[in-house]
């Protein structure tokens, strides 16, 4: 993974730009790892333990993460725009929607662990 590098003359708006943009890639990154996980979990769950719950319970989890993953990539084709703000409610406004985006993310994290901790807790009993 690329990082960003901070130098001495990255203005504060800047260096808040790059580490938002760097964390936008990671969040890219960790929900299509969650897509390709539970689409293993899915398939653990309908050819090895025989689960159709589980398995559409994953399914449906894969049709909600793309849609979460479809919606940071349609935010990153914005961050042209926020890279181009020259006042203070310009930036303001995609901090704000960053941090709405970081809800997102971090919601779609905990369903899937809760999805993923019921479905070991029922193969290990």
């Amino acid at each position: 993974m690329e990082l960003n590098t901070f130098f001495n003359h990255d203005t504060d708006e800047q260096i808040v730009q790059k580490r938002t943009a760097e964390e936008l890639r990671l969040w890219m990154s960790h929900i299509n790892y969650i897509i390709n996980e539970s689409d293993r979990l899915a398939k653990i769950a309908s050819n090895v333990i025989k689960n159709r719950a589980f398995r559409d319970q994953f399914l449906e989890l894969i049709i909600k993460n793309k849609s979460v993953l479809n919606q940071l990539i349609s935010y990153k084709s914005t961050m042209v725009q926020y890279k181009e703000c020259d006042n203070f409610e310009c930036d303001l406004y995609y901090i704000n929607k960053h941090e709405n985006f970081r809800v997102l993310y971090l919601k779609t994290v905990i369903d899937f662990r809760k999805q993923k901790d019921k479905f070991y807790s029922e193969i290990l009993k």
